[in-house]
């Protein structure tokens, strides 16, 4: 039998969970609006935001009255944008153009690595057109940073917002790049977005699916989504592993055995990168929280002031590494993470950092 569970980042998996809704509601949203908008979807690292973005983009590929582009954060954006959307406004023409390293319009020959000259007027005259064809433009950015290319393409999209076309842009992103752009100018355009933050799986359809795929009781798959904390990628990995040892009846004790490769595989794949992302302050103020939940515990652990930790508080409550937990408490939002940050610290480990927070 093939695993219906995917725990490879970036792919679509085929259970889908919660997410449908969400698609179709945003979908909805962007065809009945009568302007351009924006919207940043956001999450931890496996919390599913490319998953989500795929599927949208398969929504707007069926629709007609639809030009979709989805676009690589990369220099040229600005001009890969005008030759996509050129080709399909004027479908008939341009064919002979599209090789790989580089396009024409008119008798210029331009590579795809550079921005040609006016662009954003080029972009002005394709988006009058498709105006007055009574259609709209989606493009989608997977993994937006705070990069040259994005900057220049927060530029342009401002002022073809202004100019009232149906340009509609999703992106994906961490939410350190929102953190990390306060003051950045050029890219307020993140800031005003319209904010979509990957939710939590719910629980009901976790457990409903496990019993399904894994034929287990309704026990072992309470027990499968109370470890997976609601964590997408940790629904798709436990699933996925358990699924490979897949029988007629699933077990609570298969299941106690596939735990500790299920944390291994937590630590290898997403926390380390997530962890290790994180800036010197940010990880010692998430270290400094395993098993001192309360605040003023947290305060008193890392030798700074309260306004001091208070900064950091806030910046892994919006990273949604941490969740607000009674009043002054805290708790990881993540499966097992309070495991890794100790495996952190364990010279024993191959997940040492090799200091302490002390």
């Amino acid at each position: 039998m093939i695993n219906p569970f995917n725990p490879t980042f970036g792919d679509v998996p085929n259970i889908f969970l919660d997410k449908n809704k969400q698609v179709r509601e945003l979908v909805s949203l962007i065809k009945q609006s009568q302007f351009a908008r924006s919207f940043f979807i956001t999450g931890v690292r496996g919390s599913g935001k490319t998953a989500f973005l795929t599927q949208l983009a398969k929504k707007f590929q069926q629709d007609d009255q639809c030009y979709y582009i989805d676009l690589l954060n990369r220099d040229g954006i600005l001009t890969s944008l005008a030759h996509k959307l050129d080709h399909q406004v004027h479908s008939q023409t341009n064919r002979a153009f599209r090789n790989i390293n580089s396009f024409s319009f008119g008798s210029v020959s331009i590579s795809r690595e550079v921005e040609i000259p006016e662009v954003d007027e080029i972009l002005d005259d394709l988006l009058k057109t498709v105006t007055q064809q009574g259609k709209y433009v989606v493009v989608t950015i997977d993994e937006v940073t705070n990069s040259k290319a994005i900057q220049n393409f927060a530029q342009v999209f401002s002022s073809l917002k202004r100019a009232g076309y149906p340009l509609y842009v999703i992106m994906t992103g961490l939410p350190d790049i929102v953190l990390d752009i306060q003051n950045e100018s050029k890219l307020t355009f993140l800031l005003r977005s319209e904010k979509l933050v990957m939710s939590e799986l719910r629980v009901t359809e976790m457990i409903t699916t496990y019993q399904k795929e894994l034929t287990c009781s309704l026990a072992v798959a309470e027990k499968m989504a109370q470890i997976t904390k609601g964590y997408s990628y940790a629904f798709q990995l436990l699933g996925w592993l358990c699924f490979e040892k897949h029988n007629s009846n699933f077990t609570a004790a298969e299941l106690r055995l596939i735990i500790p490769q299920y944390q291994l595989q937590l630590f290898e794949n997403a926390y380390q990168k997530i962890f290790m992302g994180l800036s010197e302050n940010d990880r010692q103020y998430l270290l400094s929280v395993n098993d001192h939940q309360k605040f003023n515990d947290v305060v008193a652990k890392m030798h700074k002031s309260k306004g001091y930790v208070s900064q950091y508080r806030r910046r892994a409550l919006e990273r949604q590494l941490i969740t607000v937990a009674g009043h002054g408490y805290v708790d990881y939002t993540l499966p097992y993470f309070g495991e890794y940050l100790k495996q952190t610290q364990n010279p024993d480990s191959v997940f040492y950092l090799g200091y302490d927070i002390e």
